[in-house]
């Protein structure tokens, strides 16, 4: 069995795990949030494999970018 050597990005400097929390779609990872966790920058692990950095911001938008993650097709 070969393993797939892990796509290495990048996050910001100063981040730290603050929670980890199983939602419906999989898990957030949080990189930084306010008191009540409603606003902030998470990585979401969803159930289908895909890799998200999610961002909900102050007007209730949100900001979503694909972490594309290399396959061994071997």
């Amino acid at each position: 069995m070969t393993r797939v050597i892990p796509m290495k990005f990048l996050l910001q400097g100063g981040i730290r795990q603050l929670r980890v929390e199983k939602s419906d779609t999989g898990w957030m990872i949080w990189l930084n949030a306010n008191g009540n966790f409603t606003l902030g920058t998470f990585l979401e692990l969803a159930n289908d494999g895909t890799i998200n950095r999610v961002t909900w911001h102050p007007d209730g938008s949100e900001s979503k970018f694909e972490v594309l993650i290399e396959k061994d097709e071997s």
